[in-house]
């Protein structure tokens, strides 16, 4: 070989070397980290939300996923996962590297990163300045409100090449570390957000002027929507949407529609799509979602027909199902203007 070839050869081989050491990860974990999530009582059973877990990279440092690369986490706690509050049960919790908790960090070690096999946050191009941690109460049942607090060790241990390799050889000075982190837990339970409603009553139609800028005159009618939000990060408990609305003074429920074409109870979704269920096929159908009151809805098993529903003090409307979270629908009713 000539000497220019070697000389070009260990120029090349110097050049990517610049490469990779320019490239390091300058990857660290702190020794302290703080932990802190707000749920609701719906979500303190549903949702994993996630927190900085005490190790990242800085500058986004470039990754790929190289055969020796890894990053793992393991878990010690003294208190067997739990957090407390006083005068209120334990609240048990698993730790997880994603939010599906597939990737279990809770009494074990798990990896982030392992080769060019495991990828659990798709890390593939750049190291995130924080690494989470995801965190899911497991208790069941009625969760009281307050602040429930806790603590647990978890032990950071990574290798990274640079992002130059050639084959399975690291070109350039690997990041490799061992730190743990103290990390101190802080769990709002904040009492939960309930759905609202809010409802507004519009003419629809009348005799004399039909559905054109109708007129609340005897006999004309009337629809009063009730529309709902569930602003909760998770979907409300199934089957406990339930809405009660007293019959507007001046008027009786119009069991044969609007006037307009509307059915007595009409049910529109969404968006986003509340998810729920809803049926009306007649008053007299114990198997819908309609159900009547005749004595200011202390009970419902009143069963209107054309002469008696003048009778009616309340409709109580029963969607069916587990009201998605941030979603939101209608329910609308007709009346008769007396």
């Amino acid at each position: 070989m000539r000497l220019s070839s070697i000389l070009s050869s260990l120029a090349a081989a110097f050049a990517l070397l610049a490469c990779a050491s320019g490239a390091s990860a300058a990857c660290t974990a702190s020794t302290t980290a703080t932990g802190t999530v707000t749920y609701s009582p719906n979500a303190a059973v549903a949702a994993t939300p996630s927190f900085a877990g005490g190790f990242g990279c800085s500058g986004g440092a470039a990754l790929t996923l190289f055969g020796s690369n890894y990053l793992k986490a393991t878990i010690s706690n003294a208190n067997s996962y739990k957090l407390t509050k006083s005068g209120a049960p334990d609240l048990v919790y698993t730790l997880s590297a994603n939010a599906s908790g597939s990737v279990q960090l809770s009494g074990t070690t798990a990896y982030y990163i392992n080769g060019a096999t495991l990828d659990v946050l798709g890390l593939t191009g750049s190291i995130p300045a924080s690494v989470p941690i995801y965190i899911k109460p497991t208790t069941l049942g009625a969760v009281k409100s307050g602040v429930y607090t806790g603590a647990f060790r978890v032990t950071w241990e990574w290798w990274f090449c640079p992002s130059v390799s050639v084959g399975n050889a690291c070109i350039g000075l690997p990041d490799t570390g061992t730190k743990a982190t103290d990390v101190t837990l802080s769990v709002t339970i904040n009492g939960g957000t309930p759905a609202t409603v809010t409802t507004t009553t519009t003419l629809v139609y009348d005799d004399q002027n039909s559905t054109t800028n109708p007129k609340s005159i005897p006999g004309s009618k009337q629809r009063t929507t009730a529309t709902v939000s569930n602003p909760d990060t998770s979907a409300l408990a199934s089957n406990t949407m339930e809405l009660k609305i007293p019959t507007p003074t001046g008027s009786s429920v119009s069991l044969d529609g609007d006037g307009g074409g509307g059915a007595f109870a009409i049910f529109t979704e969404g968006s986003p799509a509340s998810g729920l269920a809803f049926s009306y096929v007649a008053s007299n159908n114990s198997g819908d979602d309609v159900e009547f009151s005749s004595d200011g809805g202390s009970t419902w098993t009143f069963q209107p027909t054309a002469a008696t529903q003048a009778q009616v003090t309340h409709v109580r409307l029963k969607p069916r199902g587990a009201m998605a979270a941030g979603s939101n629908f209608k329910l609308s009713v007709a009346y008769t203007v007396k």
